[in-house]
């Protein structure tokens, strides 16, 4: 007896295995259930055993399949093994797949027909449950077919200010927020006792409780589904002689709170703080916390968890992060979202309704003669610089908000509002980050690929939700090759909690007590292009910003103005040590050893330590200058400067010792407590490794170890830009281009310009004459006279 099972995700592998072992132990069936993941297209090898599986299956589910290829590929297999099949049924499919559900005398292409032959459509109850059939098979489909963003962004941002249960609306204003559709499932079985069970509708009753149990998806439950589908179905005299009972539907909380020590799900924050408090996790890796600190909202981490991977108790990977942000001190509180919209979880638990106020949105606000709002800057009592807008929108019980459902924060797998997103998050005003679990190709297949994520998972759970604003898209996590359930990459969940702890770190500390890391750029390198950046005034931009800094109580030495600034910068010892601007610190090799692991891997591309770039006398050159607790420093080159392209997102090789000295540098002597990269752009984002979802082995990741990154980018430049965010997890702080450019020179005189570069570059007697003849031509074609100086042409 076999069944396959074509899925879109990761929850469902671990319950399928377990479904299959409790029923052959119970019916001995000899039930084989294979099960494939449709996240992305699958090639040759992957369609021959999926196209195997159908060829021998009794039962087909299809569920989430979205994907044009894989579904093109997958009804022509559907066609092909028709007779085999005893029912197929098709959950939350793009239509052509929809029509292919068949359970007895119903066929959903010739949905219309089987009912009037019947006469079934005549009857009320029998049309409602022909509009459950419709509705609970292709639910995340209508929600985004009937999208409509204006009317789901007011109604969903006052629901959330208000506390009460919001979901996205259509454009009807009716609600189908996945928490309805649970709604739906626990009336659903007194729905269905008034079905007749005759005809094609004992076929669509059949239909819905299987829906019932898919909704729910408990290891229980997914096994009651299969059983269903057995006992109803297939025509087996194992089954008939079977005294199969099948049990009700489990339910489950559409939003709670889940945490791997605690004994259930919590409803509301009051019975999890409850249990936190008094009973806080025994991990054995825990700081401990005093209870004046657990879950205070300074230093409390809001994670958004894919309800169906906590409903099918394949959490390993969550754990393991939980568990990591505990061990370095601060409380986590983990909160299931409905697979539609975030809203409903992040309003019921990361927000505290006692102290809401109505946000700045619904208020009159004072308006400039160019009519642009104005808002009053405010000071937390932490001394943190803050605006109206969060005194008067909302409490927040988190300090972060770390998405890990792998979709869009409203509308889920089917759509995305971003703007309804934008409302919400922009009221709480706290860090929106999406870390990624690998659901759609295996942790093996992602550490083999250069290109990192395959464009599926690149796509779905990396640009959808930068749309939203989410940041540092981490991998943590995934599907091992041979395993049926994401484990955890206990490194990185490691790695991505001290970063947790690092940017918090910039929310709470007094900020005298921040070491702040401004770089700067120089390319190609030479004193006068130290500074350099796409459409910015570097040095007068960094002087503003120091002095903004020193105003909000940062601890910085300010210049006396920007050009001081640059003096400082560009002279001091430079000339000492031939470098191309001052030398802040000599790192020694041994140190340099001490705090990199990396150097036999870079002394293999550039020989020993400390190599020829940004180096003197047996040491490693820092360059820049230190200003209070604000440190201005210079990045080093890429080291290939006749071919700067050789190490972007290279196959193989590293950077210069001089480069992982630099950032080695801010990490661990410095102990930088954030840097910012100031202009577009530098060079550590475009080092070997990935293209996104980077691994340890990647560079950039190495480079930018612990420290949270912020980028002063152009706005104009937003391909890049993202190349920065995902490869460096950089936040970006965008600047305006110019209103105006340098003209440049034209016709004859950008030919003449050509022309005298030519010639200050060459050093061969007869090709400088040849040059200067063609100076003179082109000089009296533009009128400006030229003489010659004695024997030599001038230079």
């Amino acid at each position: 007896m076999n069944v396959t099972m074509l899925y879109v995700g990761s929850s469902l592998l671990a319950p399928l295995k377990d479904a299959e072992r409790e029923i052959n132990r119970g019916y001995n069936l000899n039930l084989r259930i294979a099960a494939h993941n449709f996240g992305a297209p699958l090639d040759d090898d992957g369609w021959r055993e999926v196209d195997h599986g159908l060829s021998q299956a009794d039962v087909v589910f299809v569920i989430h399949v979205m994907d044009g290829e894989n579904a093109a590929r997958l009804l022509t297999s559907l066609e092909t093994y028709r007779t085999r099949h005893a029912a197929v049924i098709v959950i939350n499919c793009m239509p052509e797949l929809m029509r292919r559900t068949r359970l007895g005398k119903l066929d959903v292409s010739k949905l219309s027909g089987a009912f009037a032959q019947n006469g079934e459509t005549r009857g009320s109850k029998s049309k409602r449950a022909l509009r459950l059939f419709g509705t609970a098979g292709s639910w995340i489909g209508r929600q985004a077919r009937a999208h409509s963003t204006t009317s789901a962004t007011i109604s969903a941002k006052n629901d959330a200010a208000n506390g009460s249960d919001n979901r996205a609306n259509n454009g009807n204003g009716s609600k189908h927020g996945h928490g309805q559709y649970l709604k739906l499932v626990d009336r659903l079985p007194g729905i269905l006792r008034f079905v007749p069970s005759v005809g094609a509708m004992r076929d669509v009753k059949n239909y819905l409780n299987i829906f019932c149990y898919f909704l729910q998806p408990t290891p229980a439950n997914i096994r009651a589904m299969v059983l269903s589908a057995l006992k109803e179905y297939v025509p087996d005299a194992r089954l008939a002689k079977a005294e199969i009972k099948i049990p009700a539907p489990e339910h489950m909380p559409s939003v709670a709170i889940y945490h791997p020590d605690a004994p259930q799900l919590f409803e509301t924050f009051a019975s999890y703080q409850s249990w936190y408090v008094t009973k806080s996790p025994k991990s054995k890796v825990q700081s401990p916390k005093s209870a004046e600190a657990i879950l205070d909202p300074a230093s409390s981490i809001g994670l958004l968890l894919m309800r169906p991977q906590v409903v099918s108790k394949t959490t390993k990977h969550y754990d393991a992060l939980i568990r990591a942000i505990e061990a370095e001190g601060l409380s986590v509180i983990p909160a299931l979202s409905t697979l539609m919209d975030n809203r409903e979880a992040v309003g019921k638990f990361f927000i505290d309704n006692k102290f809401q106020v109505p946000s700045l949105k619904s208020q009159v606000v004072e308006k400039t003669k160019d009519q642009r709002p104005t808002s009053k800057n405010q000071t937390t009592d932490n001394g943190q610089l803050t605006t109206d807008n969060e005194i008067t929108t909302v409490h927040s019980r988190v300090s972060q908000i770390v998405s890990l459902t792998g979709f869009s924060f409203v509308g889920g797998p089917a759509m995305n509002d971003s703007e309804a997103a934008a409302v919400f998050l922009s009221d709480l005003n706290r860090p929106y980050r999406s870390a990624v679990s690998l659901d759609m190709q295996t942790i093996d297949s992602w550490r083999a690929s250069q290109t990192g994520l395959n464009p599926v998972q690149a796509g779905m759970q990396i640009a959808i939700p930068e749309i939203d604003g989410a940041t540092e898209p981490f991998i943590y996590g995934g599907l091992p090759e041979r395993g049926v359930e994401p484990v955890p990459l206990d490194d990185r969940c490691l790695r991505y909690a001290r970063r947790l702890k690092r940017w918090n770190r910039l929310q709470t500390a007094p900020r005298n007590e921040l070491n702040i890391a401004l770089v700067l750029f120089c390319f190609p390198p030479n004193k006068g292009n130290i500074g350099t950046a796409a459409d910015l005034d570097v040095f007068p931009s960094v002087w503003q910003t120091l002095r903004k800094l020193k105003d909000d109580g940062y601890d910085v030495e300010l210049p006396d103005s920007a050009a001081a600034l640059r003096e400082q910068v560009i002279g001091g010892n430079a000339d000492r040590f031939s470098s191309t601007a001052n030398v802040a610190y000599r790192m020694t090799v041994d140190e340099y050893r001490r705090h990199c692991p990396y150097v036999p891997e870079i002394e293999s591309e550039w020989g020993a330590a400390p190599g020829r770039i940004n180096s003197f006398g047996g040491e490693l050159l820092i360059q820049g200058i230190q200003l209070g607790r604000v440190f201005i420093g210079v990045q080093p080159t890429f080291g290939f400067e006749g071919d700067p392209m050789r190490l972007m997102m290279a196959r193989s090789g590293a950077p210069h010792h001089g480069f992982m000295a630099f950032y080695s540098y801010l990490a661990k002597i410095l102990n930088a407590d954030a840097v910012v990269h100031v202009g577009t752009h530098g060079a550590m984002e475009f080092m070997p490794g990935k293209q996104v979802g980077l691994s340890g082995e990647c560079w950039p990741d190495r480079l930018i170890d612990e420290l949270p990154n912020v980028y002063l980018y152009s706005v104009n430049n937003p391909s890049e830009g993202t190349i920065a965010k995902r490869r460096s997890y950089a936040e970006l702080l965008s600047y305006l281009t110019p209103p105006m450019e340098n003209a440049g020179v034209y016709r004859e005189l950008a030919t003449l310009k050509d022309l005298v570069m030519s010639y200050r570059q060459t050093d061969k007697d007869d090709e400088r004459e040849r040059l200067f003849e063609s100076i003179e031509e082109y000089s009296r074609l533009s009128n400006l006279p030229v003489e010659r100086a004695g024997v030599n042409h001038p230079s």
